[in-house]
């Protein structure tokens, strides 16, 4: 028996706006419902349709680019070298390739350097400026950085260098001193705020080029927005769109490359298919390796050249898969799940480039936000993720002292310290009791399972690309029963259901804590979204499932006894939406240890009503 392991909320929507919707657009009813949760008028509706190419924000809006073209010009006129210093990530590769490539069509003296995450970190670095100085560089132009560097653009002041800076992170106190910035946060006249760097290395390359030109570089756009996690509204949707179009019709012989060997799709390519095959690809490299082969995958013509770096990708991809599943296991049994405290972790050795992946899992699973560090000759080096609203910059912050560097923001930090202090640090971030919030789900539509079909996919659709800010519709498929289970994988971590009234499969990817948890004929309502299957040119509709909880009523105590009996002879394993794990957690009958549940057989008498969870679907149903 399961309860739901997240918030649901269901969108607000009126009955006749769905209508409007219904009559102005000749959508079905459930796409009209998902809309009318999402907007508030018909305009606004039309804005989110258009895929005009004209409404992008003209480049000429952005502060000080004509400042900038200016200096690129004459650097181009005098055959000065340009050393475009970019970043590890794939927005950081994109953005470094669509600059490249634009500088070499004007005819341009130019290089590029990406920093290797390891040697140089991230951002400027003094002494990788030095070194460009040194061999030559008359002009940096740093993209996905810089805007922080205030010390090494003053570097390259003093050494009769100029910087210029294009960038989309978080203003600091002091801007630096280069010689002109482009940042839509420093232009009063640029109404859209949200560009990745790739969107702003865009703008650049089309006021430089024109818009026939940098038509091109459209393709990595799409990438280097999607995987930075862009909100996909306004310039972004149109921007991702005409990127995933050109994609398709065969764009970019390295993004080729990548998606053919990720065994995607092309004609059907998403920009789901990007966020969770092709920028994680991409992200590898910076993660694993040396990111500056990702630019030549993206920028060279030569055939021999991309099959050898793709093969490369691939092989990083599956070693960081391979690397962040190991560390996950060791790092999870570190977490104590009953505790309800900032999660820090620690391993001797752990690969720096696979801390932030874990943080943001272990952080994902148990609810509370992580840290887990990498322990290397006696220094911490730590990457943290936060979990629904909670501030975790804020609290690490009461910890400064400690640190050897610091950085972040509200969701996620980056730190350093002497690993002797990570006992002091736990006790400083943990000294208060926290009360963390359980993720939220937005329900675009409650659903019965005859209100589905291809057709309404096929609706549905015409909603994408979707991701940040424009989400998938999420659907609470309410009170069906349960009459198959299947679970599928070498791993057994993944399921699949069949429910009454629904002819499709009902999938649940990563969930081996649904083990023993769910029985024929119980009636469930279960949260996902949409998806089609192709098998042998047949097509069937399939949900991908979110989260699920049980609709019967409360067990007796029967059931309880029978699985206390199953917990002393059975190694389960710790699920945190488990109904009888929470209520025997809460009356300290069960411990967990390495994530397995062991009874506690000196635990003292409770009444089931002493437990919260219990009182509450007692109380509720639910």
């Amino acid at each position: 028996m399961l309860d739901n392991q997240y918030f649901w909320f269901k969108r607000q929507t009126d009955k006749q706006f769905i209508q409007k919707i219904e009559q102005h657009f000749s959508l079905d009813r459930l796409t009209s419902t998902v809309l009318a949760g999402r907007f508030s008028s018909v305009p606004l509706i039309e804005d989110f349709f258009s895929s005009d190419l004209n409404k992008l924000v003209d480049p000429s809006r952005l502060d000080q680019i004509e400042l900038l073209k200016k200096r690129l010009i004459s650097a181009i006129d005098n055959q000065e070298k340009i050393t475009i210093y970019g970043d590890y990530d794939a927005d950081g590769i994109t953005s470094t390739s669509i600059l490249l490539k634009t500088l070499q069509i004007l005819g341009a003296r130019v290089d590029y350097f990406i920093p290797n995450r390891f040697r140089d970190g991230y951002g400027p670095n003094k002494f990788v400026y030095q070194q460009l100085i040194d061999t030559g560089t008359k002009l940096i132009f740093a993209v996905d950085n810089g805007i922080s560097g205030f010390d090494a653009v003053d570097l390259a002041n003093r050494n009769q260098v100029d910087v210029l800076i294009a960038d989309h992170h978080q203003l600091p106190k002091k801007l630096p001193n280069a010689k002109a910035i482009i940042h839509p946060d420093l232009s009063d006249d640029y109404p859209f705020k949200n560009l990745s760097a790739a969107g702003i290395a865009f703008k650049v390359s089309k006021y430089l080029l024109g818009t026939q030109k940098a038509r091109q570089f459209f393709p990595l756009v799409a990438i280097g927005e999607i995987a930075d996690v862009m909100p996909l509204i306004n310039e972004n949707r149109i921007l991702i769109q005409t990127g995933i179009d050109l994609i398709k019709s065969g764009e970019n012989k390295g993004l080729q490359e990548v998606i053919k060997r990720a065994d995607l799709k092309l004609e059907s390519l998403t920009a789901q298919d990007i966020a969770f095959k092709i920028a994680p690809r991409l992200n590898s490299l910076g993660r694993m390796a040396d990111a500056g082969i990702g630019v030549e995958l993206l920028t060279t013509d030569d055939s021999d050249k991309v099959s050898e770096i793709a093969k490369q990708v691939e092989h990083l991809n599956k070693q960081r898969q391979k690397e962040a599943d190991k560390i996950y296991r060791i790092a999870s049994r570190q977490v104590s799940p009953q505790e309800n405290n900032i999660i820090i972790v620690s391993g001797e050795n752990w690969h720096e480039g696979i801390i932030g992946i874990i943080a943001g899992c272990l952080s994902a699973y148990f609810g509370r936000p992580a840290v887990v560090f990498s322990v290397k000759n006696g220094i911490a080096k730590g990457s943290a993720r936060s979990t629904g609203d909670f501030d975790l910059y804020k609290v690490l912050d009461r910890a400064r002292d400690l640190y050897i560097s610091f950085g972040g923001h509200k969701q996620a930090a980056g730190l350093s310290l002497k690993a002797s202090d990570l006992d002091r640090l736990d006790k400083i971030l943990n000294a208060d009791d926290y009360h963390f919030s359980v993720g939220r789900l937005a329900i675009d539509a409650v659903i019965k399972a005859g209100d589905l079909s291809i057709d309404s996919f096929k609706q549905l659709s015409k909603l994408a690309p979707f991701g940040e800010g424009n989400p998938e519709p999420i659907f609470d498929l309410d009170d069906v029963e349960l009459v198959n289970l299947r679970i599928l994988g070498s791993d057994k971590k993944h399921f699949k259901l069949k429910v009454n009234g629904f002819s499709g499969d009902i999938l649940f990817f990563n969930r081996p804590d649904l083990i023993g948890k769910l029985q024929l004929g119980e009636r469930l309502s279960i949260v996902g979204t949409l998806s089609l299957n192709e098998w042998k040119h047949r097509q069937s509709l399939q949900i991908i499932g979110k989260d699920i909880r049980s609709e019967n009523r409360i067990p007796d105590r029967n059931s309880f006894s029978r699985i206390y009996h199953y917990y002393c002879a059975k190694n389960v394993l710790y699920s945190p939406n488990d109904f009888f794990q929470k209520v025997f957690l809460e009356l300290g009958f069960v411990r967990i240890v390495n994530g397995v549940v062991f009874v506690v057989p000196e635990a003292k008498h409770a009444e089931l009503s002493q437990s919260y969870t219990y009182r509450k679907r007692a109380e509720n149903g639910y």
